[in-house]
């Protein structure tokens, strides 16, 4: 599992879903690592049959509040694991 988590990291480095296109073109770093996180979920998401088509056709600005709401819920998981 360490080898496809380190993958979809990379693909999110690579080709972050909240980037202009969502092919990585002008994309800004992440924020942090939980950001960073998020774009990896999302590319795990995408190598799934059935439901990567859909984030295809979606709006700049809905792709990055989609990344901006998983960042911050994995923030919140962070968190309360430290508690």
């Amino acid at each position: 599992m360490q080898d496809y988590s380190t993958y979809t990291l990379e693909q999110g480095d690579q080709f972050p879903y909240d980037s202009e296109d969502g092919y990585g073109t002008n994309a800004l770093p992440p924020v942090d690592w939980a950001h960073r996180a998020a774009r990896g979920v999302i590319a795990a998401l995408q190598d799934r049959r059935g439901i990567k088509r859909g984030f295809d056709d979606i709006d700049e600005d809905v792709r990055m509040e989609i990344v901006s709401s998983l960042a911050e819920i994995i923030r919140q998981a962070a968190a309360e694991e430290k508690q």
